[in-house]
């Protein structure tokens, strides 16, 4: 058989490689274990798509006609998995029942067409090729791979929005928590979306069919992105669970005065905001009230989250020892700690964001 090589054929290899390679690696991972395994069927997915840009670029297609219509198409199960795959990397109590199969129903009829299709006799598929594939369901798998992605991304960038909202009114150092690298993966997404769309234009008004095939290309890049992200993250446990993220942040009621004499005094006498990790938890269990009741209220008086209203203790914390000999004994990291700061770029941000400077040169003042 022969073989046409050229620079899309290398990608499609090197992806399909990775692809399978990192799938299996996350099927495997002790950590995250519903969250990867999500990841791994969606690259598989994606792979699939890409082995049948292979097929066609290497001229195998062309050699072999009755390898038209294998059972590799599953493109729509790209969004449901994208979209399932951020509830599960954001909340450990996400549980893959019996609703999320509804999200798959797209899927099955596309795997029903190929799985009959790819039985049937050379002179069948030549028919259903030119009469109804490239004609019709082509058109609507392609077209409708592509909104059904759009819709789930944006559920997606909606349901991750309102975890980072919970995130900042839940833990006073969000660190980590806040997931940027899948706020960037999901825009990321939505351009390549974009330029998909370009694509799809072409083809249902240009007639350009395969001609430009710059949506495989993308799902390359995707593949190279999950495998250089999403395996750094399979490596991290997800150890909180986001029960409260259809609670909205309040920011036009009138708080309780004595519940917010309350909770100052357990910043100010008490001093919690130096645990490093103090979470809304924690101060709820202090004042023996309800988490609900003391979230209200934090941000019903300053309008801001639990993070912004703790780190505001921390930098007056700082600002108050640099007022004083502590510099000449301790370095100004060390002092950021002590005052409830656990990482030096954290405290270099939220320094600047609340007076305006850097540490170093607010020191110079």
């Amino acid at each position: 058989m022969k073989i046409n090589f050229d620079i899309n054929v290398a990608c499609y290899l090197v992806a399909i490689s990775i692809g399978i390679y990192t799938s299996i690696l996350l099927f495997v991972s002790q950590k995250n274990r519903l969250a990867n395994k999500i990841l791994a069927f969606l690259l598989l997915a994606i792979v699939g798509w890409v082995f049948d840009a292979f097929f066609r670029a290497t001229g195998i297609y062309q050699q072999k006609p009755s390898w038209y219509f294998l059972p590799i198409y599953y493109s729509f199960t790209f969004g449901p998995l994208l979209y399932l795959y951020v509830k599960a990397i954001t909340n450990q109590a996400f549980v893959f029942g019996a609703k999320q199969w509804l999200h798959f129903i797209p899927v099955l009829l596309q795997a029903i067409f190929y799985w009959v299709v790819t039985f049937q006799s050379y002179q069948t598929k030549y028919f259903i090729w030119f009469n109804i594939h490239q004609p019709y369901t082509y058109r609507i798998e392609y077209d409708g791979t592509w909104l059904s992605l759009v819709i789930y991304l944006l559920l997606a960038f909606s349901y991750f929005k309102k975890y980072q909202s919970w995130v900042l009114n839940n833990y006073s150092n969000i660190g980590k928590k806040l997931l940027n690298w899948l706020k960037f993966s999901l825009i990321t997404l939505i351009l390549v979306c974009l330029a998909w769309l370009f694509e799809a234009f072409l083809r249902d008004f240009k007639n350009t069919y395969y001609q430009f095939d710059i949506s495989t290309n993308l799902l390359c890049v995707i593949i190279f992105c999950i495998a250089i992200i999403g395996m750094q993250q399979a490596t991290n446990e997800v150890v909180f669970t986001a029960e409260a993220l259809n609670t909205p942040i309040t920011t036009s009621a009138e708080a309780d005065i004595e519940v917010m004499n309350l909770i100052e005094m357990a910043m100010l006498e008490d001093k919690l905001y130096l645990n490093p990790e103090l979470t809304l938890l924690d101060l709820a269990k202090h004042l023996q009230l309800p988490s609900k009741t003391v979230s209200y209220n934090i941000n019903a008086a300053s309008g801001k989250p639990f993070n912004t209203y703790v780190n505001n203790f921390r930098v007056e914390e700082v600002k108050a020892r640099l007022n004083t000999t502590d510099l000449e004994k301790f370095t100004l990291l060390g002092i950021a700690f002590e005052s409830g700061f656990n990482s030096k770029t954290s405290f270099n941000r939220i320094f600047k964001e609340f007076t305006g400077s850097s540490p170093s040169d607010f020191i110079k003042k």
